[in-house]
């Protein structure tokens, strides 16, 4: 962890993001529990109540009824001498049948792991009051090992399915449950595709008539570091046959993403980080945030991901268009006063088109971002930054850009304090990387070369969320 940031400093490089989730204070990792219930989006999340670094986990929480705006409350499930909090998942028990409600109604019930110097297993706890406090009941499954984590659990059919990982095998674990309090074993996938790091986090969720898994890599990712990847296959109720994988996203900030219980289509939530720099990120006096949430498909075997939140008249957008030839074109730094949206199509594959983010100050230690399309290529580089004390932080990610995309590459750019996400042909490509700038201390500039009239526009929307700012709730 930096330690010799002034509050100037971090008041450049860590503006608060005006559309990405981040706590008021302290560490903040893995998303969990993710439901909508009763109309209302819930996030929890790994959290250090007592610091900006890695420790005490315990689960954060915060709530939304848009996925933009949020508002975050007291912690939900704490550590204590017993065990850490780590990852989980929580689902809506609609006709008790674990019995833990009240009067006979169904609670929400959490599935986490308890981590202690004894090994790891996994734990129930339950809310009666839709998600305000929670009643730990304790471990429900434990294999005797010290890797054996994260359980996501979904109804299928008339039972509950838990699905685990045991990290360190490169193996899914898959249980079967009537009551959520007692559960048998159903089968083991991997490993299977990327082994060279440990596997985490697994999703297993149907997509129209198949079944999708995603699953978080440490380290492994060609960006470098963690990443995440998805399996495309069959699940028949036991157990989960892939036909192919891909890596889920191909810059180097997206991890640990899961999606949430409760809607009938699919939307994810990722950490917006690397675990190989996480803990030399300078705080200021939170640390971490989360990716923008995706709502996902498949088209031809391939996830397409696609931001899940709409700018509206509430969230006070103001769009204007630009027309962009052969020559360079500048966004000002001092237009940038909020997050900005920049959708363009590039219309030429000969061409070669490049996108920075920059410092306009000489003393601006922000790293920058470039972005180069060239020969049906997509290339990110972010340079090195002189706050964090971790060589491995520059990097380089380049992704091919499918065949049929390749003559008329969309692009959708998401810029806010600190992160780009960038969605690309159609959703089939989405690249993800921190910036820990300051937007409004920054130049933008896209430059196109090869030809005239390379792309037809560029559309730039500044987002504002209604809150503008996240407010604390201590209810």
């Amino acid at each position: 962890m930096t330690t010799n940031t002034t509050p100037a400093d971090l008041a450049r490089v860590a503006a608060r993001p005006k559309i990405h989730f981040a706590p008021q204070r302290n560490w903040m990792n893995d998303p969990n529990g993710l439901i909508f219930h009763d109309g209302v989006y819930h996030l929890f999340f790994q959290h250090n109540p007592e610091g900006t670094a890695w420790g005490n986990m315990s689960w954060g929480h915060a709530t939304s009824t848009d996925l933009i705006d949020w508002t975050e409350h007291a912690v939900a499930l704490r550590y204590d001498s017993d065990a850490q909090i780590f990852s989980g998942s929580i689902v809506s028990d609609d006709t008790n049948t674990s019995g833990l409600g009240t009067d006979g109604r169904g609670p929400l019930v959490a599935l986490y792991t308890a981590a202690s110097e004894g090994g790891q297993a996994q734990a129930v706890a339950w809310s009666d009051d839709g998600g305000t406090t929670w009643t730990k009941y304790g471990v429900v499954l434990d294999r005797g090992t010290s890797d054996f984590r994260d359980p996501k659990v979904f109804r299928y059919e008339n039972h509950w399915v838990m699905v685990t990982v045991e990290a360190a095998d490169r193996q899914i674990h898959l249980y079967r449950s009537d009551d959520l309090l007692r559960w048998e074993h159903l089968s083991a996938f991997g490993p299977q595709g990327p082994t060279e790091g440990i596997w985490e986090c697994p999703d297993l969720f149907p997509i129209g008539d198949d079944w999708v898994m995603a699953l978080s890599v440490n380290p492994g990712h060609p960006a470098g570091g963690s990443g995440m990847l998805y399996f495309v296959g069959h699940f028949d109720g036991t157990s989960f046959a892939a036909q192919r994988w891909d890596w889920l996203d191909h810059g180097p900030d997206y991890y640990a993403g899961v999606t949430f219980s409760g809607l009938d289509e699919r939307v994810m939530i990722g950490w917006l980080n690397n675990w190989i720099y996480a803990h030399d990120l300078p705080d200021a006096p939170w640390q971490g945030s989360m990716a923008l949430p995706r709502a996902l498909t498949l088209r031809d075997g391939r996830l397409i991901q696609t931001p899940a939140i709409v700018p509206t008249e509430a969230s006070r957008q103001v769009a204007r268009d630009v027309a962009l030839g052969a020559e360079e074109w500048v966004l000002p730094a001092d237009a940038l006063q909020t997050a900005v949206r920049l959708q363009m199509t590039i219309a030429s594959t000969a061409a070669t088109v490049a996108l920075t983010l920059e410092s306009v100050e000489e003393d601006q230690a922000a790293p920058s971002v470039h972005l180069t399309y060239s020969e049906g290529e997509l290339l990110l580089e972010r340079a090195s930054d002189a706050f964090i004390d971790n060589e491995l932080f520059p990097v380089t990610a380049s992704v091919l850009v499918p065949e049929e995309h390749r003559d008329a590459l969309d692009l959708d750019i998401w810029i806010d304090a600190g992160s780009v996400e960038i969605f690309a042909a159609a959703g089939s490509l989405t690249l993800s990387v921190l910036t820990l700038a300051d937007y409004r201390r920054r130049r933008l500039a896209i430059c196109a070369r090869g030809g005239e009239a390379l792309m037809t526009e560029v559309r730039v929307t500044e987002l504002r969320s209604s809150a503008h700012d996240q407010s604390e709730n201590r209810d």
